[in-house]
């Protein structure tokens, strides 16, 4: 939580020169974002960037970069919490039109972590296999397939489809994205999740973009009432806030965005 303040004290002064760039492509993807767990009133804060090794166009609003990753990317995050405090890293290196990717979740223990491989046909398929290897050696392999369908230039229907390979554990995943008439646009998101040894959960979430501005979202994560909102100060920097009435405690969420 110590490093939270700090951030949004650098970041915040550059929104004043966000005007004075022209660009829309952006590479390089920061968040700052503080969590509050209502029931324990736990917290946590999240800093976390990606670069991506190729400019990354976007679809019409401000946080949104098209359905499937095409480009090679490096990731890290840190996660600071009542309860601990850890650092990630993860990356895709794509050639030609395979790639490798690579995941440790926790820096301190690197006995858990992630490595896979995959093809991306059309730039509209993409399909990996993934090893995770963990402390408690159950070692599960994951086979993912997303696909994006191209409505028109604006449009598109994404779909992922996630399983381990013995089924007990799978997912399902869309994302529709819309441009509408006098620069608005809607998205719907929508998931459904199955495990061994947890209960289906089925979510989904509305959004409408009144501009490149401002946005507001309602949905349901499998009975629990969801709301967002954005706020976008320019085509880099913009603020999200989040809330979640849960069984387990209600969520709030609020971040701080930077995009280069």
């Amino acid at each position: 939580m110590r490093y939270l303040l700090p951030l949004c004290s650098l970041l915040l002064p550059l929104s004043t020169f966000a005007t004075t760039q022209n660009s829309s492509d952006k590479q390089w993807f920061n968040t700052a974002e503080y969590n509050h767990v209502e029931q324990n009133s736990v917290d946590s804060m999240v800093l976390s960037t990606s670069y991506y090794f190729a400019p990354q166009q976007n679809t019409g609003v401000w946080d949104d970069f098209g359905y499937l990753d095409t480009d090679s990317k490096i990731s890290a995050s840190y996660t600071d919490s009542d309860f601990d405090n850890y650092f990630s890293l993860s990356g895709e290196a794509f050639y030609n039109n395979w790639f490798v990717n690579a995941e440790v979740q926790n820096l301190g223990e690197e006995d858990n972590h992630a490595i896979g491989f995959g093809y991306l046909y059309n730039d509209a398929l993409k399909v990996s296999i993934t090893q995770y290897v963990r402390e408690d050696n159950s070692d599960p392999l994951w086979l993912q397939a997303q696909y994006n369908h191209q409505i028109n230039e604006s449009d598109y229907l994404g779909v992922t489809v996630s399983a381990q390979d013995n089924l007990d554990n799978w997912s399902v995943s869309t994302r529709y994205f819309r441009k509408l008439d006098d620069g608005a646009f809607f998205t719907l998101d929508a998931s459904h999740a199955d495990g061994e040894h947890s209960s289906s959960v089925t979510a989904f979430m509305a959004s409408y973009y009144f501009n490149t501005n401002f946005a507001v979202g309602a949905g349901l994560n499998d009975s629990d009432l969801q709301l967002e909102a954005k706020y976008f100060l320019s085509d880099k920097y913009f603020y999200r806030a989040y809330y979640s009435d849960s069984d387990q405690g209600d969520l709030i969420s609020a971040s701080f965005n930077a995009y280069f």
